[in-house]
């Protein structure tokens, strides 16, 4: 009796009837394999193969299971194909990668300036998400010197609790409101930038900026043919340096600490936005047509600013731009004491209040907009130079274009080594120009200025 029993795991055979599979450990045939990681693949080829041999399985199902056995060994053979592809991008890869998709905002955060001035100071290689930056600045900046910084990591707002808001706008919600005036005192971003001049990142000794000419549309009848005088032009700008300087204790870098890191941001992106605006007010001021002013007692003398003034400069601002929304007027420092303090005592506001209840539009103080001796030619059609008045600035801002080459940080560790202060230069890298003819400057002026 024993020797017609068979062993578990063995085919059995009866007279007359077909074969049965007892073999253990093995899956159904027509399994998914998909789900099979490299070495489970592996392991099941081994055991049909060892089954096949061990004469295990049925020759009812032996078809069945030689078929699975070579889908495995194809799945086997494009799991290493993939393999050895991945293994070959990865050899031609930068050698730091912090991670798959790794956005700026991410590297920003985990960025610490202190820790890579610190790197400098001791001749370290800059590693992490420090090497990392660096390496973005170089790319877009590659005559900076230094730790060079791309744009995009001096970009860090001050309040709330989103480091990624692009906007205070953004971080304010519900049925909280936010002045104009107020954003744009408390944002990080250059207030040519807020105003919706056009921010390009550039690189190499000139930045070529291409652009559509003014179009001029034609009047044809239907079926005729129509013609425009656009073209493509191009702005020139070359990069200019605007540089700050901040002082730092070696022990303050020693303890590396987010305070410090803040400070020391915090400054540099004040300077690099002071830079941004320095280049482009003066683009403006530089480029943009007059809007003449009313004359005071003699045609070289600028009066005290009026309503109709003012309404004038927007006029001209809107038929310049072809656009019918009332303009915000930013004024240089004077421009704006002036229209805040020049009343209408007809509906007893000041100039600025009266612009503001009219039409909605905001007028906002911008202190890198030069103040400055005025051309009576320009302001009031005159001769002479107008001191002591203000600017008030109106049009497309989207024109204005303001070009950045990053900010590159230059270190001196050895002129106050005794005092353990490292000195650290920051300089920015930028230029603006306009390629329209669609912004208006008036000179505006609370009080009577007589020419000289």
């Amino acid at each position: 009796m024993n020797n017609n029993t068979s062993q578990a795991a063995t085919r059995v055979r009866y007279a007359g009837q077909p074969s049965a599979t007892t073999a253990h450990g093995l899956p159904s045939f027509d399994a998914d394999l998909s789900r099979y990681d490299l070495n489970s693949l592996k392991g099941l080829r081994g055991k049909i193969d060892d089954a096949l041999q061990a004469d295990q399985i049925g020759d009812d199902l032996v078809v069945n299971y030689l078929d699975m056995q070579q889908r495995a060994a194809a799945r086997i053979e494009a799991i290493e194909a993939r393999n050895t592809r991945l293994a070959e991008i990865a050899a031609q890869s930068p050698a730091i990668v912090s991670s798959v998709g790794d956005s700026h905002n991410s590297i920003t955060k985990r960025f610490s300036i202190s820790r890579a001035i610190n790197n400098a100071v001791r001749g370290k290689q800059q590693d992490g998400a420090e090497g990392e930056v660096i390496a973005e600045g170089q790319n877009a900046n590659p005559a900076a010197r230094g730790i060079t910084l791309p744009e995009f990591v001096l970009k860090r707002n001050i309040y709330g609790n989103d480091a990624g808001s692009g906007s205070i706008a953004a971080a304010v919600t519900g049925r909280q409101t936010l002045a104009a005036p107020l954003l744009a005192a408390l944002h990080d971003a250059p207030v040519a930038q807020q105003l919706g001049a056009t921010m390009v990142q550039a690189s190499g000794s000139t930045f070529l900026v291409p652009f559509l000419g003014s179009l001029i549309p034609s009047t044809a009848a239907e079926g005729a043919s129509a013609s425009s005088s656009a073209s493509f032009s191009q702005l020139s700008l070359t990069p200019q340096r605007y540089a700050r300087r901040v002082d730092v204790t070696t022990l303050a870098l020693r303890a590396a600490s987010p305070e410090m890191d803040q400070i020391i941001m915090r400054s540099m992106a004040e300077g690099h936005a002071t830079a941004i605006d320095r280049a482009a007010f003066a683009a403006v001021v530089a480029n943009a047509t007059y809007a003449t002013a009313t004359a005071g007692t003699t045609a070289d003398d600028l009066a005290a600013s009026s309503i109709a003034d003012i309404f004038k400069l927007a006029k001209e601002a809107t038929t310049a731009s072809g656009n019918s929304q009332p303009p915000n007027i930013v004024c240089s420092p004077l421009g704006f004491q002036a229209l805040n303090t020049a009343t209408e005592s007809a509906i007893n506001q000041t100039v600025a209040g009266a612009y503001r209840a009219a039409t909605g539009a905001q007028v906002l103080q911008a202190n890198t907009l030069q103040d400055g001796d005025l051309t009576s030619a320009n302001v009031v059609g005159g001769s002479g130079t107008i001191a002591g008045a203000g600017v008030a600035v109106a049009g497309n801002w989207a024109d204005l274009i303001v070009a950045m080459w990053g900010v590159d940080l230059v270190l001196d560790n050895v002129t106050n080594a005794e005092s353990g202060v490292i000195r650290c230069v920051s300089n920015s890298y930028a230029s603006a120009g306009v390629v329209r003819d669609s912004l208006r400057v008036m000179g505006v002026t609370a009080t009577e200025i007589a020419a000289t």
